[in-house]
């Protein structure tokens, strides 16, 4: 019985590194316009130590990699505060998406927020599909762009949050919910709760 029971959870671990694509090679992304382009199309907005409703009611994107390598997946969760006096944004990527596997190897993650017409785009796309199998970019006909320290983000954004990953935390289940806990629990896999300081914040510029 103990072997038994050994081997479920030698499967349980295995089955959740695959799901997380911890073992996958990473799949070809789109080229992102070099950092020129970001600083042509966004300037910076002071940051300031509250940085008050970073998270409006709605939903936006987060992305971690590099321009070689990068994924982008649809949020709905998130706050915004101070941590040992500096401004922070707090986010949560369940294990079992495929850009856990870039929000975890990378320092850096990027959030940008969308006006209506994206939303589509945002739901169906980027939320309603995985990177591992789809080119995100090519559906959406969204443009991807470099962004200062080495991260991507995309030209339609009407914000963007540039982030340096400080504290990682597992969710605990009794933290969720009930009716979540019951819809979101059943496979096993948690939230991660990534803290990151905020390192700048971009607006577009008027007329781009």
């Amino acid at each position: 019985m103990r072997s038994i029971a050994v081997l479920s959870i030698v499967g349980v671990l295995f089955s959740r590194l695959v799901l997380c694509g911890a073992d996958a090679p990473l799949p070809p992304r789109q080229k992102p316009l070099p950092v020129k382009a970001f600083y042509e199309n966004f300037e910076e907005v002071s940051v300031k130590k509250d940085t008050g409703l970073l998270f409006a009611p709605g939903v936006y994107l987060g992305t971690a990699g590099t321009p070689a390598h990068y994924n982008s997946l649809t949020l709905g969760w998130g706050a915004s505060g101070v941590l040992w006096s500096k401004p922070v944004a707090i986010v949560y990527i369940r294990e079992n998406r495929f850009s856990f596997r870039y929000f975890e190897e990378n320092p850096v993650f990027v959030l940008s927020w969308y006006g209506k017409k994206e939303r589509p785009a945002l739901m169906k796309i980027f939320g309603g599909t995985s990177g591992r199998d789809t080119d995100k970019e090519k559906l959406s006909g969204f443009t991807p762009v470099e962004t200062p320290g080495g991260s991507v983000t995309y030209l339609q954004a009407e914000k963007v949050v540039i982030c340096r990953k400080v504290l990682r935390t597992a969710v605990p289940a009794a933290a969720v919910p009930g009716p979540l806990q019951a819809r979101l629990g059943r496979d096993g896999f948690v939230h991660i709760q990534y803290t990151g300081e905020v390192l700048s914040v971009w607006r577009r510029k008027a007329g781009k």
